[in-house]
């Protein structure tokens, strides 16, 4: 193999090689499912900007199949256009980029060769589903023989990793967080540029976590794509857009859909009763601990919340995320400080079977120093597990605690209040279990619990205060959103 090469704008973003987009993600054109000589030769000499193909090698899914990379898409194994043909075609323009989407993996080293072979000054951008997503149970693309085979060829090219989907979606199935972290687990220590293709139907119920996922990584993008029999709500696609940043998220969508995605867009902008992004987080306000090296324990600060990806890990308890500013507690109880948030427990299929518990833990400790689990400047220590055990700890000299019960969940939300109220301060925790495949939450009353014990915190020589959390246990991965801190 000759030594890995670099393709001119691969290492670009699309908005760069493409001005007339002026910065716009939606401004970028497609084309779609360009498997044949007469509509890949149609592309070339029209106005869209990317050309999108399927690649396969010929004979694939038959008792002959050889090594011969094409243009086609399952069913058909066969193709009158080779991906040697359309790449020196594609090499007599100079205004277009293209998008290769492999349907197997033993398409993908035969096309780079080919790809290498030339000096192509155009955005290529390799795709491939490599993990399982909504209603789906197809076989992904091999996920680690696909990035390590375009990053030896081509380490700074762009590349399109996302999920299988079904061919008809339920309208109210979702991109969960267990589906999206089993991808982020893929790519999220990829240094290059990685866009994620979307199907749109399902944004509507899941636009929030991708706008989490945008907030993790600047070289993170998203592309949102529809099929043709594809009924969809698009008002997950205008929430994105409007929240993500027009320049990362890109709009590759059926002319229908997009017509009302346009129109959609305008009526939100006319619209007197815009709505505020609905993120109460401030990633500025808060700093992960990176004194001790965990490698494989991940925490990121995204514009929506903190994630915790650690599952499996060797270390059980997680990096810390620590409060930047101290919190003045005044003894007349003026200003308590209060600290509220949603947690969610995220598993996969994977891990169904991996017993023990994983716990998120709050800690507050006095003179605004940062807080470690050890520390004796601990005050308070909160946690609540995915079984629903809510703890109450106090961390002076003498250690009291006292707990409660939840039904068990993946969701739930807190908040830790009272503190600093009077000479002998109360500190309460008020706790929601947000969903439930044990109890019926409607009727159950058990759905919130407070912890009202008087825990007596001397504040006297401890005016300021901070506030960390941590996740412990390696079961599950966790997301924190929705966290104020008020003082």
């Amino acid at each position: 193999m000759m030594a890995a090469a670099e393709l001119t704008h691969t290492a670009t973003d699309l908005l760069d090689f493409f001005p007339a987009a002026n910065g716009d993600g939606l401004n970028i054109t497609w084309g779609h499912a360009l498997n044949n000589k007469a509509q890949f030769e149609q592309a070339l000499k029209g106005d869209v900007m990317m050309l999108e193909t399927d690649i396969m090698v010929r004979g694939y899914g038959t008792s002959n199949p050889t090594d011969i990379p094409i243009h086609a898409h399952p069913p058909d194994s066969d193709s009158d256009l080779t991906v040697k043909e359309a790449i020196d075609l594609f090499m007599q323009v100079n205004n277009k980029g293209i998008k290769l989407d492999f349907k197997c993996i033993e398409a993908l080293e035969p096309t780079l060769q080919i790809l290498q072979q030339r000096k192509i000054c155009a955005p290529i951008l390799l795709n491939a589903d490599i993990v399982n997503g909504p209603e789906s149970f197809s076989t992904p693309v091999d996920p680690t023989r696909f990035i390590d085979t375009c990053n030896r060829y081509f380490p700074s090219a762009i590349l399109s990793l996302g999920f299988t989907t079904a061919w008809d979606c339920t309208p109210d199935a979702s991109y969960t967080w267990e589906i999206i972290t089993n991808l982020l687990y893929k790519v999220h220590r990829l240094p290059q540029h990685v866009t994620f293709p979307i199907r749109a139907v399902y944004l509507s119920t899941s636009w929030k976590r991708f706008l989490c996922v945008l907030g993790m990584k600047p070289s993170f993008s998203i592309t949102v794509w529809s099929s043709p029999r594809d009924n969809v709500d698009i008002s997950g696609v205008v929430a994105l857009r409007k929240y993500g940043g027009k320049d990362r998220v890109y709009v590759d969508l059926q002319d229908e859909t997009m017509q009302q995605f346009k129109k959609a867009l305008i009526d939100d902008d006319e619209s007197t009763t815009h709505r505020e992004v609905p993120i109460h987080w401030c990633r500025d306000l808060w700093f992960v601990d990176d004194t001790v090296p965990l490698p494989d324990n991940w925490v990121y600060l995204s514009t929506t919340g903190v994630l915790f990806l650690s599952r499996n890990s060797k270390h059980s308890t997680s990096k810390r995320v620590h409060s930047k500013q101290a919190y003045e507690v005044v003894k007349t109880g003026t200003h308590p400080l209060e600290i509220s948030g949603t947690l969610q427990f995220i598993g996969s299929s994977n891990s169904q079977n991996v017993s023990g518990e994983t716990e998120f833990y709050v800690y507050i400790s006095g003179t605004g120093e940062s807080v470690d689990s050890d520390n004796t400047n601990n005050i308070i220590a909160m946690s609540i597990s995915n079984s629903g055990k809510i703890t109450l700890q106090k961390c002076t000299t003498q250690v009291t605690s006292t707990d409660s019960s939840l039904p068990e969940s993946t969701t739930y939300e807190f908040t830790l209040h009272n503190i600093g109220v009077g000479l002998k301060p109360m500190v309460k925790v008020s706790a929601k279990c947000l969903n439930s495949d044990t109890v019926d939450l409607e009727s159950n009353s058990s759905v919130e619990v407070a912890l009202t014990e008087i825990v007596v915190v001397d504040i006297s020589t401890s005016p300021k205060l901070s506030v960390s959390f941590c996740k412990v246990g390696t079961t599950k991965d966790l997301m924190l959103e929705d966290v104020v801190v008020k003082c």
